[in-house]
């Protein structure tokens, strides 16, 4: 089996996890509500701001980060926004332990393969 075939099979059994699929159905629900939805796209394009300017070597000016804690109070409110950050969370931790065991793995693997040499 190909690492492309082996690949695919890993991402099959990630979206067939409880995680995966609790993930999918917050971000619906946050789709299918309007203030949810309108508070995750002010946050990001708010933030996306600030990165660009940060990356142009501006600094966050005072009414940027007022905004910004607003935006991030009115999302920790946010029922369905809450929802939406735990599974992310939950979600995190199953490709945390995927990269985990990936890296184990090589890492063993070179270690085996240097002592042959």
């Amino acid at each position: 089996m190909s690492i492309q075939e082996k690949s695919q099979e890993l991402a099959e059994e990630i979206t067939d996890t409880q995680e995966y699929k609790e993930l999918k159905l917050a971000e619906q629900a946050i789709q299918n509500d309007e203030e949810a939805s309108q508070l995750m796209e002010n946050f990001q394009s708010t933030q996306k701001r600030i990165q660009m300017a940060q990356s142009n070597g501006k600094q966050v000016s005072s009414q940027q980060q007022k905004q910004m804690k607003n935006l991030q109070a009115k999302m920790q409110n946010n029922d369905v926004i809450k929802n939406f950050m735990e599974k992310q969370k939950q979600f995190n931790q199953v490709m945390k332990t995927v990269n985990q065991v990936i890296t184990s793995e090589l890492q063993e693997n070179g270690n085996q393969q240097t002592e042959q040499d």
